[in-house]
Order: structure tokens, then sequence, then C-alpha cells
């Protein structure tokens, strides 16, 4: 478990949050793990890494505190706590935050928890490693997208209209050409990634192309909880998001996580590579129908993986279409919560 905190220089709440810190690490059985403090001085910075204020717990990248449409910036951050507002988050927030990172799956610097499967670690690490090598990706290949939205976007747009969705949750957003069509389109998106990086990128751009009022971004690892109150979306968007280096039990939490912040009546449209695509097979094995090929780890989709996450939903679709040179072969479902 990698462990940082962000702070601007000389914030008034560094040593309590590290003692925080320290006390709940040790109250969950990890008084070996430590963790660093980074001092962000420089606005480009908070700005490039999504910092949105101090001080900012990070967790395996992520913050587990990140609240959708805060802005970045150098600027003292206030926690709702028990006791109301604070500078730091409570020693239980901390504790309940590294408790569900744990959860997310064993992690590789402090091995499997007790009773936890090899297997289950190996997940962790290539999560881990995925993550790493998407930020790697991001940074040297900005709007590797290019600017042009997915069909699947196109597609998710008509049908969340006609559903009268107002407020959208893209999960997995990444340099965000997606979420700037959809905020052009009149929706109001909240923007999901792991990559740092690649929403700085679709922050940048919704500056550039007038829309940031539309668009709010957050640093989440969708292997944890969304940091969203229960039914607060219209509708959810993924692409390809699902069909990364995560394990069916992952996935089903994920759906599982979807189906709560969404209103009755809500839209789910989201996109997989399945098991006709050239690359199924092909590559390092992770089990679990994940294969990893030029870097890039891909869980391809059975069709009664589809089925069984959408159990309790109504199924409108499943359209099989082709995207990119390979090409890559993919499903577009979309379905439905009942009202």
């Amino acid at each position: 478990m990698e462990i940082e905190i962000l702070v601007v220089p000389d914030c008034p709440h560094e040593q309590t949050t590290a003692e925080r810190l320290r006390s709940a690490l040790d109250a969950i059985g990890l008084s070996g793990t430590t963790f660093t403090t980074r001092v962000v001085a420089d606005p480009a910075e908070a700005e490039a890494i999504g910092f949105t204020g101090s001080p900012t717990i990070l967790v395996n990248g992520s913050d587990p505190f990140a609240e959708p449409g805060r802005a970045p910036g150098l600027a003292c951050r206030m926690y709702r706590t028990p006791e109301g507002l604070a500078g730091a988050p409570s020693l239980d927030q901390v504790r309940r935050a590294l408790s569900g990172e744990l959860q997310a799956g064993p992690e590789s610097d402090i091995g499997p928890a007790a009773g936890a499967s090899d297997s289950n670690a190996e997940e962790a690490d290539l999560a881990d490693e995925q993550r790493r090598h998407w930020q790697d990706t991001y940074r040297a290949h900005p709007g590797m997208y290019g600017t042009v939205p997915s069909t699947a976007a196109v597609h998710a747009a008509s049908v969340f209209r006609a559903a009268g969705a107002v407020e959208i949750l893209e999960l997995g957003a990444g340099h965000g050409r997606d979420a700037l069509y959809f905020a052009h389109e009149g929706f109001t998106v909240q923007a999901t990634d792991f990559s740092a990086i690649g929403l700085a990128q679709l922050r940048r751009a919704a500056r550039i192309q007038d829309v940031e009022r539309r668009i709010s971004t957050a640093v989440h690892d969708v292997r944890a909880s969304l940091p969203l109150p229960d039914a607060s979306v219209d509708a959810v968007f993924a692409h390809m998001l699902l069909c990364m280096a995560l394990s069916t039990e992952q996935i089903h939490a994920i759906v599982g996580e979807v189906r709560r912040v969404l209103r009755p009546g809500g839209s789910f449209v989201y996109t997989v590579r399945h098991t006709g695509d050239a690359h199924f097979g092909v590559g390092t094995d992770h089990g679990d129908d994940i294969f990893e090929h030029g870097g890039f780890a891909v869980h391809f989709f059975r069709r009664d993986l589809v089925d069984a996450l959408a159990d309790g939903w109504r199924l409108a679709e499943v359209h099989a279409f082709d995207e990119g040179e390979l090409p890559r072969r993919l499903w577009r479902i979309t379905q439905t919560l009942p009202c």
C-alpha cells in the first residue's frame, strides 16, 4: 500500500494528519507500513496532480476523501467530520478509508492479508501495475484518444437525453473526450479516473472549451466505493472501464456501486471487450479471462457475465460493434434501474 500526505508549505494540520494516519495504520494491523509527505508549492503542480487542498491523503494514488466538483489549487482543506468541519479527517474516518482500500485487494508491499489467497494478492499487484502504466501512458501521450467522442458516448447521450437525465457520472474518463462531449451536449458530468494526469488534461481541455462549469473530476480507484451519496446521479457511463484488470468479483462490486448511486429509473451504459476479440487468449494469462498484451491487461467478457450483471435491472440492449484498427470487438450494454 502506497500512502502519501500532500501539504502546502507550513500546513497547520500536517502533524495532526500524520499522527492520525500512523494511529489508523497501527489500529488495522499495518504498523510496518510507512508513508511519505510531499509539499506542493506550485499551482501548476497542484493542477497537474489534482491537488484540492492541504492536507490530502493519497492511498495508492487515490484520494479517499475526494469531493466531486472541488477545484484543484493551493489552499487549506476542510473535512466533514462527526464533530463538524475540521482541518483534518477524524481518526475513525482515516481508519475506515484505509480499511476500505484493504478490502479492494491486498497490496504487494505488505504481502497478502491473513487468509488471503495468492491469486487475490496477484490481482491487487496487477491492478496497481496497470494504474502506474496508465499514468505513464497519459504522461507520454497527452490526449492520446483525440477529441472525437466514442460512438458509445454518442449513443449514451441519446439514451440519457430520452430518459431526462441531467447529472452523469463517467467512470474511467481518462483525458476526457467523452466527458467533454457530454458537457457540450448540456449534461453536468462528474468524471472519475484513477489517473490524476489524465484528469488534469481533461480539466485543461474543459477550460479551453468553456465547459468547465459543467464538469467536475475526482481521482478514484473503482475497486473502492464511489465517493457519492445513494441515488445521487441520473445516469452512469463507462467506456471499456469494466474490462480492465478487474476480477469478476470486483466487477460485480462496481456494478453494485453504480446501482447504489443511480436514482430510480437511471440508465447505465457501458462497453467491454469480449471473448470474440482477437486479443482474447493472447499474451500473459492472469486467469479469470484476463490477458495482458502490450502492457495492457484486459478482462474479456463472456455473455453470461453480462447477464449476471444485469440481474435486477432492465437489460435494454447488448450491441456488438468494432472499434480501432485491430479492430477491438466490443459489446455496448444499456440497462436501467426499475423506477
